[in-house]
């Protein structure tokens, strides 16, 4: 196949893309100038809704850190299971070395 003749067949192509050239450095959302927030117009406002974020991060926290606490308690074992647990046996007796076999209820 000829180059020559291929490229002499193919249809010019169109850039028919909305999107802005490289050199266009503006931002491409026009709202976004006129709904921005400004963060220098109110400085009380904006130490009161740090203090808010702040206090609900503090009381989320606490939450968090409470159910965690009861969480872990409650995989520890009770009193009654505790109670039967615990055995004394006196080893005075059993010498260096020694094997002894204890019952235990």
């Amino acid at each position: 196949a000829n180059p020559a003749v291929a490229s002499s067949l193919q249809q010019p192509r169109f850039n028919f893309s909305t999107e802005p050239s490289l050199h266009e450095l503006g931002s491409v959302d026009h709202g976004y100038e006129k709904d921005r927030i400004d963060k220098v117009a109110e400085p009380n406002r904006r130490a009161f809704t740090y203090l808010m974020l702040s206090g609900a991060r503090f009381a989320y926290a606490s939450t968090a850190r409470v159910l965690l606490l009861r969480f872990v308690a409650s995989m520890s074992a009770s009193a009654d299971v505790l109670a039967l647990a615990s055995a004394e046996f006196d080893l005075g007796a059993v010498q260096e070395g020694q094997t002894i076999t204890v019952k235990w209820r």
